[in-house]
């Protein structure tokens, strides 16, 4: 897999988890979050394991012949592959000892400026205070796959990420602090999943 793909891939990856979780046994039908569907292009495997060494924008390919050129426009799968993911944030601080509130940047879908299909979230705008539902529910990744855990315990973990990133113990693992929110009619946060981003 071309590694300027993994961050989408990865993203997918996370996106098919939500699908296949999403659904309880008196709920056939997903519950109010995003819909979250695999495009046909994209084909993550399991095996897409970070290293730590990726950067947070692709680099630029080698120039050569062959190499596709970016358009103004971008890709229709690359611009789909916001869509599915949904809201994304990107956390900045994590208040949990005295209250239960995240510090986050809004994101933007970037699709690719050197390859069409490329694409990533990008933190922009003002840093926000976002608290959570009493009802939260909240998810990381475990191996790289989706584990529902208790608010306090997510919030430990998205502030270890923040702070201390060699503390966090397998079988998790920090991937780039960004997670996709599903929000109630007050703003409060009722979903938060964490995405994979190496």
């Amino acid at each position: 897999m071309n590694a300027r793909r993994l961050p989408v891939a990865a993203a997918v990856l996370a996106s098919s988890v939500l699908v296949l979780t999403a659904c309880g046994p008196k709920d056939p039908a997903p519950a109010g979050g995003p819909a979250l569907t695999a495009s046909a292009g994209a084909t993550p495997t399991a095996t897409a394991v970070g290293t730590g060494t990726g950067t947070a924008k692709p680099s630029a390919p080698a120039a050569s012949k062959s190499a596709p050129k970016a358009s103004a426009t971008p890709a229709a799968n690359c611009t789909a592959n916001a869509a599915q993911v949904g809201r994304v944030i990107e956390a900045a601080e994590v208040g949990y000892a005295t209250h239960v509130w995240m510090k986050a940047k809004e994101t933007k879908f970037v699709c690719g400026p050197d390859l069409p299909g490329e694409s990533y979230f990008e933190a922009t705008g003002a840093v926000k205070v976002f608290e959570f539902t009493n009802e939260v529910k909240t998810y990381v990744l475990a191996d790289l796959k989706e584990k529902q855990l208790p608010l306090n315990d997510f919030m430990a973990h998205a502030e270890a990420c923040l702070t201390n990133r060699a503390s966090v113990k397998a079988p998790y693992n920090c991937y780039g602090n960004q997670f996709a929110v599903t929000v109630d009619a007050s703003g409060k946060i009722s979903a938060i999943h964490e995405l994979y981003r190496p």
